[in-house]
């Protein structure tokens, strides 16, 4: 038999409810206390947890559209507004072939940028068209691309976790338990912290199944590993003359 995965957020805080010994709810939004005190606790450790890694099932990259409003650091040219899904942003890239003729070889690169904030939201401010002066909009913008952590649709929901995460969020459910039904502060945070030991197994998990990276190996290091013999006293070595020390 299977075991059950994966669960919706009716499915963890009802197994949350069974682990700490209370009343399951039947549906949700049902008024109850159990669910006013972990429904709330859901959404927020949800969130937590998916900023706190680069879950790939909960990534988008998607093309940024320039702002007509330059920015108003006059050490960047031009600004792209955030998409308002965007939780956690893994990286951005820039394409400075557009508008070439003949059409070169795409090439995203990694973009020096920052985050600015304004008065209609956060905006990555870049130098897209070489950099200023003028700090104004361009013409035809280099592409710049976004990897972010995205909180819309399905990835809303925990049924795209891994089975690891999902026991990391039942355990931040059962801490509001505890708290908030059972006004159990210490075993509250007992259960907090095993939930963020939890959580850091999850990621641990998760990195396993991407492929493995090069370690950087210095030649400086590889060298210093290796025994040599000192060279011999006399004249024209170290020592200077024929005699010892």
């Amino acid at each position: 038999m299977a075991y059950q995965f994966p669960l919706d957020k009716l499915g963890v805080i009802n197994s949350a409810l069974s682990a700490t010994g209370d009343n399951a709810v039947n549906v949700a939004d049902d008024g109850s206390d159990e669910w006013e005190v972990c429904s709330p606790a859901y959404e927020r450790a949800l969130g937590y947890i998916m900023e706190s890694h680069t879950w790939g099932y909960a990534a988008l990259v998607v093309t940024l559209q320039p702002s007509p409003i330059a920015p108003q650091d006059v050490k960047w040219d031009t600004a792209f507004p955030i998409p308002p899904d965007c939780v956690h942003i893994i990286w951005v890239k820039i394409n400075q072939d557009v508008g070439l003729s003949p059409p070169a070889v795409t090439t995203f690169t990694p973009l020096l940028y920052d985050i600015l904030g304004t008065q209609s939201g956060p905006v990555i401010v870049c130098n897209a068209q070489g950099g200023p002066p003028p700090p104004v909009p361009p013409v035809t913008p280099a592409a710049v691309t976004l990897k972010y952590i995205s909180n819309s649709g399905i990835l809303t929901d925990s049924t795209s976790g891994t089975p690891t995460m999902i026991v990391a969020l039942e355990s931040f459910v059962m801490s509001a338990i505890y708290r908030g039904l059972h006004e159990d502060p210490a075993e509250a945070d007992k259960t907090f912290q095993a939930a963020g030991m939890l959580l850091q197994q999850a990621r641990t998990r998760y990195d396993q199944q991407k492929p493995k990276r090069q370690f950087f190996n210095s030649r400086m290091y590889a060298a210093r590993r290796i025994r040599r013999p000192w060279p011999p006293l006399g004249i024209g070595n170290w020592g200077g003359s024929d005699i010892p020390g």
